[in-house]
């Protein structure tokens, strides 16, 4: 699972070592372009994260629990944390925040996590990793108000066996320094070997495959 690959990622990467016996405070991931806000997605990956952080064995605080609340509630809904961290370790007992962003990167959703000591606001340990656009992940993110509209899948899928269109992929590919051959329409065997590994870059299976989620990542704009 991608919240378990993501705390070992974090776990190794820590700089001190954590007491497991203190409590670890999750905040909702935040729109990376709009820290202020956060979304269903945003609430779900610190809620997995956070249950994965248990399955490693230290301890998560249940912040709803806590009074104040380490998030601050703001007119679009809840913000990924408190502008006073320090005063959440203070008030709460809590050793660590767990907390991140998410943004859309190249057709994907980049998704980076920390673990931040409340007392210094020092990070303790950063990862990050490449989730799927898929269309639940879409709704999810276009649930929250303060989030900017994700575009829906294209209406129209694009003829590989059509020059114009193959030609228009090549160049993507190109772009991206997946394709090295020339730009001439014919989705032969070295484009058709580009796209399968664009599409492993995407988490999706690594075949040619061309479909509606390959061309919305690829060509974001079509």
């Amino acid at each position: 699972m991608l919240s378990d690959s993501l705390a070992a990622n974090l776990i190794s990467n820590l700089q001190v070592r954590l007491d497991r016996s203190a409590l670890i405070m999750t905040a909702p991931f935040a729109d990376l372009h709009d820290v202020k806000n956060t979304s269903p997605l945003g609430r779900i990956l610190a809620e997995e994260l956070g249950n994965a952080f248990t399955r490693h064995g230290y301890r998560l605080a249940d912040t709803r629990v806590f009074m104040p609340s380490p998030y601050s509630l703001k007119e679009q809904g809840e913000t990924a944390l408190s502008s006073a961290p320090d005063q959440v370790g203070a008030t709460s007992g809590v050793q660590t925040i767990l907390s991140g962003t998410y943004a859309m990167v190249d057709g994907g959703l980049r998704i980076s996590a920390r673990l931040v000591r409340p007392a210094d606001h020092a990070v303790l340990a950063a990862a990050s990793c490449r989730l799927r656009l898929t269309e639940e992940v879409r709704e999810l993110l276009a649930a929250s108000s303060g989030t900017a509209k994700v575009p829906a899948f294209p209406a129209t899928l694009m003829n590989l066996k059509t020059k114009a269109d193959a030609k228009l992929v090549q160049q993507a590919l190109a772009a991206q320094g997946l394709y090295k051959g020339k730009i001439d329409g014919l989705f032969g065997k070295r484009s058709k070997a580009a796209l399968s590994r664009f599409r492993a870059s995407m988490a999706l299976p690594a075949t040619p495959a061309w479909d509606l989620e390959t061309q919305a990542a690829l060509l974001p704009t079509t």
